[in-house]
Protein backbone atom coordinates (compact mmCIF):
# COMPACT_ATOMS: atom_id res chain seq x y z
CA UNK A 1 0.00 0.00 0.00
CA UNK A 2 1.34 3.42 -0.90
CA UNK A 3 2.34 6.22 1.46
CA UNK A 4 1.32 8.41 3.28
CA UNK A 5 0.96 5.53 5.69
CA UNK A 6 -1.43 7.28 8.10
CA UNK A 7 -3.86 8.33 5.34
CA UNK A 8 -3.94 4.86 3.79
CA UNK A 9 -4.47 3.14 7.13
CA UNK A 10 -1.14 1.29 7.34
CA UNK A 11 -0.38 3.26 10.51
CA UNK A 12 -3.21 3.70 12.98
CA UNK A 13 -3.65 6.72 15.28
CA UNK A 14 -1.42 5.27 18.02
CA UNK A 15 1.40 4.35 15.65
CA UNK A 16 1.19 7.75 13.97
CA UNK A 17 1.46 9.57 17.30
CA UNK A 18 4.35 7.32 18.35
CA UNK A 19 6.20 8.02 15.12
CA UNK A 20 5.79 11.81 15.33
CA UNK A 21 8.25 12.42 18.21
CA UNK A 22 10.78 10.08 16.61
CA UNK A 23 10.70 12.17 13.43
CA UNK A 24 10.88 15.34 15.52
CA UNK A 25 13.93 14.14 17.44
CA UNK A 26 15.63 13.12 14.20
CA UNK A 27 14.95 16.53 12.64
CA UNK A 28 16.34 18.30 15.69
CA UNK A 29 19.46 16.13 15.68
CA UNK A 30 20.19 16.83 12.02
CA UNK A 31 19.55 20.57 12.46
CA UNK A 32 21.97 20.69 15.38
CA UNK A 33 24.58 18.65 13.50
CA UNK A 34 24.23 21.06 10.58
CA UNK A 35 24.92 24.00 12.89
CA UNK A 36 21.43 25.42 12.56
CA UNK A 37 21.00 25.82 16.30
CA UNK A 38 23.36 28.80 16.28
CA UNK A 39 21.79 32.25 15.96
CA UNK A 40 25.06 33.67 14.64
CA UNK A 41 25.18 31.08 11.89
CA UNK A 42 21.59 31.76 10.89
CA UNK A 43 22.08 35.53 10.98
CA UNK A 44 25.06 35.06 8.68
CA UNK A 45 22.59 34.44 5.82
CA UNK A 46 21.55 38.09 5.91
CA UNK A 47 25.13 39.35 5.77
CA UNK A 48 26.41 36.72 3.28
CA UNK A 49 29.09 35.69 5.77
CA UNK A 50 27.83 32.15 6.42
CA UNK A 51 25.55 30.41 3.92
CA UNK A 52 25.26 27.09 5.78
CA UNK A 53 21.52 27.46 6.26
CA UNK A 54 20.97 28.22 2.58
CA UNK A 55 22.94 25.15 1.51
CA UNK A 56 21.32 22.82 4.04
CA UNK A 57 17.75 24.00 3.41
CA UNK A 58 17.96 24.06 -0.39
CA UNK A 59 19.65 20.65 -0.41
CA UNK A 60 16.80 19.28 1.72
CA UNK A 61 14.16 21.02 -0.41
CA UNK A 62 15.49 19.69 -3.72
CA UNK A 63 16.00 16.19 -2.29
CA UNK A 64 12.46 16.06 -0.86
CA UNK A 65 10.91 17.55 -3.99
CA UNK A 66 12.61 15.19 -6.45
CA UNK A 67 12.08 12.24 -4.13
CA UNK A 68 8.37 12.98 -3.66
CA UNK A 69 7.80 13.50 -7.40
CA UNK A 70 9.45 10.24 -8.45
CA UNK A 71 8.08 8.16 -5.57
CA UNK A 72 4.61 9.32 -6.62
CA UNK A 73 5.26 8.41 -10.23
CA UNK A 74 6.47 4.88 -9.43
CA UNK A 75 3.55 4.24 -7.06
CA UNK A 76 5.32 4.29 -3.70
CA UNK A 77 3.95 7.65 -2.53
CA UNK A 78 0.48 9.00 -3.31
CA UNK A 79 0.86 12.79 -3.39
CA UNK A 80 -2.90 13.12 -3.73
CA UNK A 81 -3.20 12.07 -0.07
CA UNK A 82 -0.43 14.30 1.26
CA UNK A 83 -1.90 17.15 3.28
CA UNK A 84 -1.61 20.53 1.54
CA UNK A 85 -2.31 23.59 3.73
CA UNK A 86 -4.74 26.16 2.39
CA UNK A 87 -3.45 29.45 1.01
CA UNK A 88 -4.73 32.79 2.33
CA UNK A 89 -2.78 35.44 0.44
CA UNK A 90 -3.16 38.59 2.56
CA UNK A 91 -2.81 37.11 6.07
CA UNK A 92 0.06 34.86 5.02
CA UNK A 93 1.85 37.79 3.37
CA UNK A 94 1.56 39.79 6.60
CA UNK A 95 2.63 36.75 8.59
CA UNK A 96 5.61 36.26 6.28
CA UNK A 97 6.78 39.81 6.89
CA UNK A 98 6.45 39.38 10.67
CA UNK A 99 8.19 36.01 10.50
CA UNK A 100 11.08 37.47 8.50
CA UNK A 101 11.45 40.39 10.88
CA UNK A 102 11.48 38.04 13.86
CA UNK A 103 13.99 35.79 12.13
CA UNK A 104 16.29 38.75 11.49
CA UNK A 105 16.02 40.21 15.01
CA UNK A 106 16.07 36.92 16.94
CA UNK A 107 18.45 35.08 14.63
CA UNK A 108 16.34 31.92 14.88
CA UNK A 109 13.23 30.52 13.23
CA UNK A 110 10.69 28.41 15.17
CA UNK A 111 12.34 25.07 14.40
CA UNK A 112 15.90 26.17 15.08
CA UNK A 113 14.74 28.03 18.22
CA UNK A 114 13.55 24.69 19.61
CA UNK A 115 16.89 23.12 18.70
CA UNK A 116 18.80 25.96 20.37
CA UNK A 117 16.59 25.78 23.47
CA UNK A 118 17.07 22.02 23.72
CA UNK A 119 20.84 22.62 23.59
CA UNK A 120 20.52 24.97 26.58
CA UNK A 121 21.02 28.25 24.70
CA UNK A 122 19.33 31.26 26.26
CA UNK A 123 18.60 32.93 22.91
CA UNK A 124 16.63 29.84 21.86
CA UNK A 125 14.59 29.98 25.07
CA UNK A 126 13.97 33.70 24.55
CA UNK A 127 12.70 33.19 20.99
CA UNK A 128 10.43 30.35 22.13
CA UNK A 129 9.03 32.59 24.87
CA UNK A 130 8.37 35.24 22.25
CA UNK A 131 6.52 32.73 20.07
CA UNK A 132 4.31 31.67 22.97
CA UNK A 133 3.58 35.32 23.77
CA UNK A 134 2.66 35.86 20.13
CA UNK A 135 0.18 32.98 20.28
CA UNK A 136 -1.47 34.51 23.35
CA UNK A 137 -1.69 37.96 21.71
CA UNK A 138 -3.09 36.42 18.52
CA UNK A 139 -5.82 34.65 20.46
CA UNK A 140 -6.67 37.77 22.47
CA UNK A 141 -6.94 40.00 19.39
CA UNK A 142 -8.46 37.51 16.96
CA UNK A 143 -11.87 39.18 16.80
CA UNK A 144 -10.24 42.37 15.52
CA UNK A 145 -7.98 40.73 12.96
CA UNK A 146 -10.51 38.10 11.80
CA UNK A 147 -11.47 40.05 8.63
CA UNK A 148 -7.82 40.03 7.54
CA UNK A 149 -7.26 36.47 8.73
CA UNK A 150 -10.18 35.16 6.62
CA UNK A 151 -9.51 37.26 3.51
CA UNK A 152 -8.15 36.27 0.07
CA UNK A 153 -8.53 32.47 0.33
CA UNK A 154 -7.23 30.36 -2.56
CA UNK A 155 -7.78 26.93 -1.04
CA UNK A 156 -5.21 24.12 -1.13
CA UNK A 157 -3.32 25.21 -4.20
CA UNK A 158 0.24 25.08 -5.49
CA UNK A 159 2.15 27.63 -7.55
CA UNK A 160 2.12 25.31 -10.56
CA UNK A 161 -1.67 25.01 -10.34
CA UNK A 162 -2.01 28.80 -10.20
CA UNK A 163 0.30 29.10 -13.21
CA UNK A 164 -1.56 26.35 -15.06
CA UNK A 165 1.56 24.27 -15.70
CA UNK A 166 2.48 20.67 -14.82
CA UNK A 167 4.13 20.05 -11.45
CA UNK A 168 7.28 18.95 -13.25
CA UNK A 169 7.78 22.53 -14.46
CA UNK A 170 7.95 23.64 -10.84
CA UNK A 171 10.36 20.80 -10.09
CA UNK A 172 12.64 21.91 -12.91
CA UNK A 173 12.48 25.62 -12.00
CA UNK A 174 13.23 25.03 -8.29
CA UNK A 175 16.07 22.64 -9.11
CA UNK A 176 17.61 25.15 -11.52
CA UNK A 177 17.22 27.96 -8.96
CA UNK A 178 18.88 25.86 -6.25
CA UNK A 179 21.84 24.90 -8.43
CA UNK A 180 22.24 28.51 -9.58
CA UNK A 181 22.17 29.56 -5.92
CA UNK A 182 24.83 27.02 -5.02
CA UNK A 183 27.01 28.29 -7.86
CA UNK A 184 26.55 31.90 -6.67
CA UNK A 185 27.35 31.01 -3.06
CA UNK A 186 30.54 29.22 -4.13
CA UNK A 187 31.85 32.50 -5.59
CA UNK A 188 31.35 34.55 -2.42
CA UNK A 189 34.48 35.57 -0.48
CA UNK A 190 33.14 33.85 2.63
CA UNK A 191 33.11 30.54 0.73
CA UNK A 192 36.54 30.91 -0.86
CA UNK A 193 37.94 28.16 1.38
CA UNK A 194 35.26 25.68 0.28
CA UNK A 195 35.66 23.95 -3.08
CA UNK A 196 33.00 21.69 -4.59
CA UNK A 197 33.83 18.01 -4.28
CA UNK A 198 33.44 15.44 -7.03
CA UNK A 199 30.52 13.95 -5.08
CA UNK A 200 28.76 17.34 -5.02
CA UNK A 201 29.11 17.72 -8.79
CA UNK A 202 27.77 14.20 -9.33
CA UNK A 203 24.73 14.93 -7.13
CA UNK A 204 24.08 18.17 -9.01
CA UNK A 205 24.14 16.31 -12.34
CA UNK A 206 21.80 13.67 -10.92
CA UNK A 207 19.37 16.40 -9.79
CA UNK A 208 19.38 17.93 -13.29
CA UNK A 209 18.74 14.54 -14.92
CA UNK A 210 15.85 13.78 -12.53
CA UNK A 211 14.27 17.24 -13.01
CA UNK A 212 14.50 17.16 -16.81
CA UNK A 213 13.20 13.57 -16.85
CA UNK A 214 10.26 14.68 -14.70
CA UNK A 215 9.30 17.32 -17.26
CA UNK A 216 9.66 14.84 -20.12
CA UNK A 217 7.46 12.33 -18.28
CA UNK A 218 4.71 14.89 -17.64
CA UNK A 219 4.75 16.13 -21.23
CA UNK A 220 4.51 12.57 -22.47
CA UNK A 221 1.63 11.80 -20.10
CA UNK A 222 -0.21 14.97 -21.15
CA UNK A 223 0.12 14.05 -24.81
CA UNK A 224 -1.33 10.61 -24.10
CA UNK A 225 -4.22 12.09 -22.11
CA UNK A 226 -5.13 14.53 -24.89
CA UNK A 227 -5.11 11.72 -27.46
CA UNK A 228 -7.92 9.82 -25.68
CA UNK A 229 -9.44 12.23 -23.17
CA UNK A 230 -12.90 10.80 -22.65
CA UNK A 231 -11.92 7.13 -22.33
CA UNK A 232 -9.28 8.00 -19.70
CA UNK A 233 -11.38 10.22 -17.43
CA UNK A 234 -14.94 8.99 -17.81
CA UNK A 235 -14.63 6.63 -14.83
CA UNK A 236 -13.64 9.40 -12.40
CA UNK A 237 -15.98 12.22 -13.47
CA UNK A 238 -19.65 13.07 -13.75
CA UNK A 239 -21.02 15.99 -15.75
CA UNK A 240 -23.20 18.64 -14.16
CA UNK A 241 -26.33 17.67 -16.18
CA UNK A 242 -25.90 14.00 -15.24
CA UNK A 243 -25.62 14.97 -11.57
CA UNK A 244 -28.68 17.22 -11.92
CA UNK A 245 -30.65 14.32 -13.43
CA UNK A 246 -29.83 12.17 -10.40
CA UNK A 247 -30.88 14.91 -8.00
CA UNK A 248 -34.15 15.49 -9.89
CA UNK A 249 -34.78 11.76 -9.97
CA UNK A 250 -34.43 11.53 -6.17
CA UNK A 251 -31.51 9.07 -6.14
CA UNK A 252 -31.53 7.93 -2.50
CA UNK A 253 -27.98 6.58 -2.66
CA UNK A 254 -26.54 9.90 -3.85
CA UNK A 255 -24.15 11.83 -1.57
CA UNK A 256 -22.78 15.15 -2.86
CA UNK A 257 -19.79 16.52 -0.95
CA UNK A 258 -18.52 20.11 -1.23
CA UNK A 259 -14.79 20.33 -0.31
CA UNK A 260 -14.50 24.10 -0.72
CA UNK A 261 -14.19 26.59 2.11
CA UNK A 262 -17.18 27.16 4.37
CA UNK A 263 -17.70 30.72 3.06
CA UNK A 264 -17.84 29.60 -0.57
CA UNK A 265 -20.22 26.78 0.35
CA UNK A 266 -22.61 29.20 2.03
CA UNK A 267 -22.59 31.53 -1.00
CA UNK A 268 -23.66 28.83 -3.44
CA UNK A 269 -23.50 25.05 -3.61
CA UNK A 270 -25.08 22.15 -5.44
CA UNK A 271 -28.52 21.46 -3.89
CA UNK A 272 -28.32 18.75 -1.28
CA UNK A 273 -24.53 18.98 -0.98
CA UNK A 274 -22.84 18.55 2.40
CA UNK A 275 -19.84 20.67 3.35
CA UNK A 276 -16.80 18.63 4.44
CA UNK A 277 -13.05 18.90 4.68
CA UNK A 278 -10.59 16.17 3.73
CA UNK A 279 -10.22 15.42 7.44
CA UNK A 280 -14.01 15.00 7.67
CA UNK A 281 -13.92 12.53 4.79
CA UNK A 282 -11.39 10.44 6.66
CA UNK A 283 -13.69 10.19 9.67
CA UNK A 284 -17.13 10.19 8.02
CA UNK A 285 -18.83 6.80 7.96
CA UNK A 286 -20.83 6.83 4.73
CA UNK A 287 -22.62 3.72 3.45
CA UNK A 288 -20.47 1.53 1.21
CA UNK A 289 -23.20 1.50 -1.44
CA UNK A 290 -23.47 5.31 -1.55
CA UNK A 291 -22.87 7.07 -4.86
CA UNK A 292 -20.54 9.87 -3.83
CA UNK A 293 -19.88 12.99 -5.93
CA UNK A 294 -17.08 15.34 -4.85
CA UNK A 295 -16.24 18.83 -5.98
CA UNK A 296 -13.81 21.55 -4.85
CA UNK A 297 -12.19 24.82 -5.94
CA UNK A 298 -9.33 22.94 -7.54
CA UNK A 299 -9.13 19.48 -9.02
CA UNK A 300 -6.17 18.50 -6.83
CA UNK A 301 -8.28 18.63 -3.67
CA UNK A 302 -11.11 16.69 -5.28
CA UNK A 303 -8.62 14.05 -6.43
CA UNK A 304 -7.32 13.77 -2.87
CA UNK A 305 -10.85 13.18 -1.62
CA UNK A 306 -11.56 10.63 -4.35
CA UNK A 307 -8.41 8.64 -3.59
CA UNK A 308 -9.01 8.85 0.14
CA UNK A 309 -12.54 7.44 -0.14
CA UNK A 310 -11.42 4.69 -2.51
CA UNK A 311 -8.70 3.60 -0.11
CA UNK A 312 -11.44 3.36 2.54
CA UNK A 313 -13.39 0.93 0.36
CA UNK A 314 -15.86 3.21 -1.44
CA UNK A 315 -16.04 2.08 -5.05
CA UNK A 316 -18.69 4.47 -6.42
CA UNK A 317 -16.90 7.82 -6.08
CA UNK A 318 -16.64 10.43 -8.84
CA UNK A 319 -15.82 14.13 -9.17
CA UNK A 320 -18.02 16.85 -10.63
CA UNK A 321 -16.10 17.49 -13.82
CA UNK A 322 -15.37 21.20 -13.38
CA UNK A 323 -16.92 21.84 -10.01
CA UNK A 324 -19.37 24.65 -9.32
CA UNK A 325 -18.22 26.37 -12.51
CA UNK A 326 -19.76 23.66 -14.67
CA UNK A 327 -22.84 23.47 -12.45
CA UNK A 328 -23.45 27.17 -13.07
CA UNK A 329 -22.58 27.04 -16.77
CA UNK A 330 -24.60 23.97 -17.70
CA UNK A 331 -27.43 23.80 -15.13
CA UNK A 332 -28.03 27.22 -13.57
CA UNK A 333 -27.15 29.44 -16.54
CA UNK A 334 -26.90 27.36 -19.73
CA UNK A 335 -26.28 29.55 -22.77
CA UNK A 336 -26.79 28.93 -26.46
CA UNK A 337 -24.71 30.66 -29.11
CA UNK A 338 -26.38 32.21 -32.15
CA UNK A 339 -24.29 29.94 -34.38
CA UNK A 340 -24.83 26.83 -32.24
CA UNK A 341 -24.53 23.40 -33.78
CA UNK A 342 -27.32 20.85 -33.63
CA UNK A 343 -25.49 18.98 -30.85
CA UNK A 344 -25.12 22.19 -28.84
CA UNK A 345 -28.82 22.98 -29.26
CA UNK A 346 -29.77 19.52 -28.03
CA UNK A 347 -27.48 19.92 -25.02
CA UNK A 348 -28.93 23.38 -24.33
CA UNK A 349 -32.52 22.07 -24.42
CA UNK A 350 -31.60 19.48 -21.82
CA UNK A 351 -29.82 22.07 -19.68
CA UNK A 352 -32.70 24.54 -19.98
CA UNK A 353 -35.17 22.04 -18.51
CA UNK A 354 -32.84 21.33 -15.60
CA UNK A 355 -32.18 25.04 -15.14
CA UNK A 356 -35.85 25.84 -14.68
CA UNK A 357 -36.18 23.04 -12.12
CA UNK A 358 -33.34 24.52 -10.04
CA UNK A 359 -34.53 28.13 -10.44
CA UNK A 360 -31.87 29.10 -12.95
CA UNK A 361 -31.97 31.31 -16.02
CA UNK A 362 -31.19 29.72 -19.42
CA UNK A 363 -30.27 32.16 -22.21
CA UNK A 364 -30.39 31.52 -25.92
CA UNK A 365 -28.93 33.38 -28.87
CA UNK A 366 -25.91 34.89 -27.11
CA UNK A 367 -22.71 35.63 -28.96
CA UNK A 368 -20.06 32.95 -29.28
CA UNK A 369 -17.54 35.32 -27.69
CA UNK A 370 -19.63 35.40 -24.52
CA UNK A 371 -19.45 31.63 -24.26
CA UNK A 372 -15.67 31.75 -24.44
CA UNK A 373 -15.48 33.65 -21.16
CA UNK A 374 -15.89 30.48 -19.17
CA UNK A 375 -19.34 29.01 -19.76
CA UNK A 376 -19.35 25.41 -20.78
CA UNK A 377 -19.32 24.85 -24.54
CA UNK A 378 -18.75 21.11 -24.68
CA UNK A 379 -14.96 21.33 -24.37
CA UNK A 380 -13.21 21.09 -20.97
CA UNK A 381 -12.10 24.54 -19.88
CA UNK A 382 -10.07 24.96 -16.68
CA UNK A 383 -11.23 28.58 -16.37
CA UNK A 384 -14.81 27.53 -15.76
CA UNK A 385 -13.63 25.45 -12.80
CA UNK A 386 -11.50 28.22 -11.34
CA UNK A 387 -12.37 29.98 -8.11
CA UNK A 388 -12.22 33.41 -9.79
CA UNK A 389 -14.78 32.41 -12.44
CA UNK A 390 -17.06 30.82 -9.86
CA UNK A 391 -17.01 33.91 -7.64
CA UNK A 392 -17.88 36.21 -10.55
CA UNK A 393 -20.71 33.93 -11.64
CA UNK A 394 -22.09 33.66 -8.10
CA UNK A 395 -21.98 37.44 -7.73
CA UNK A 396 -24.05 37.79 -10.92
CA UNK A 397 -26.60 35.24 -9.73
CA UNK A 398 -26.96 36.94 -6.33
CA UNK A 399 -27.45 40.35 -7.97
CA UNK A 400 -30.41 38.90 -9.88
CA UNK A 401 -31.84 37.57 -6.63
CA UNK A 402 -31.74 33.91 -7.63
Amino acid sequence: MTAPLSETGVLGPVATLALAPAIGFALGWFLERGGLGSARKLAGQFYLTDLTVFKVMFSALVTAMLGAFWLDRIGVLDLGLVYLPETWVAPQAVGGVLFGAGFLVGGLCPGTACVAAAAGKLDGLAVMAGMLLGVVLFDASFDRIAPLFESSPLGSVTLTQLAGVPSSVGVLVITAAALAGFAFVARLPSEAHSTPRAKDRALARLAVVMAVSALFLDLRSSAAAWSTPETNIARDYISAPDLADRIVGGDASLRVVDLRGRQDFELLHVPGATHMTLADLEREDMPRDARIVLYADDEARAVKGLRLLRTRGHTSVVMLREGVGEWIGRVIEPRLATDATAAERAEFDRGAQLSRFFGGMPRSDVSRSELSRGYWTGVPNTRSGSREFTQRAIAGIRRRGC
